[in-house]
């Protein structure tokens, strides 16, 4: 197979994967895929260690402090997400799951989570690998080359 006749079916295969992600479950309203993401990482984080900070979520998550500021924000906004400073530094601001945030980590999350992976348990591990390792691969290439086009 040429190299070009790789690209179209990469593609179609990235295509269908952003159709898999559009049949998870209905979020709450005013709730976005990126607020259920951010949530998780607080209600794993604080079932950890029991408080949270806002750095805390960004570094976990690779994303920068002002948007995950922002998407905290929103979710405080919805009703999952509590936030208060630290009694030892007023700088620090602490975030945990509100029973609200808890039951849609349980729903959107966990138990979604757990019925998937009944499904996914049919697949050989080292296919699962591959494939994560090959989306892995496909990000890193095409992030490159759209950083290089930006440079022309």
């Amino acid at each position: 197979m040429a190299k070009d006749d790789m690209v179209i079916p990469i593609l179609e295969a990235l295509w269908l994967a952003k159709k898999a992600l559009e049949c998870m479950p209905e979020l709450p309203k005013d709730m976005k895929p990126s607020h259920i993401r951010v949530l998780d990482v607080i209600y794993r984080k604080y079932n950890q260690n029991g408080s949270v900070r806002v750095t805390d979520v960004s570094t976990a998550m690779q994303i920068t402090k002002p948007s995950i500021t922002k998407l905290i924000n929103e979710l405080v906004d919805i009703g999952t997400v509590k936030k208060t400073v630290a009694d030892d530094d007023k700088r620090i601001v602490l975030v945990e799951p509100t029973s609200f945030g808890k039951e849609c980590v349980q729903k959107y999350v966990l138990d979604y989570h757990a019925k998937l992976a009944e499904y996914f348990s049919e697949m050989e591990q080292g296919k699962y690998l591959s494939m994560i390792e090959t989306v892995e691969f496909i990000y890193q290439s095409m992030k490159e080359v759209s950083r290089k086009n930006d440079e022309l």
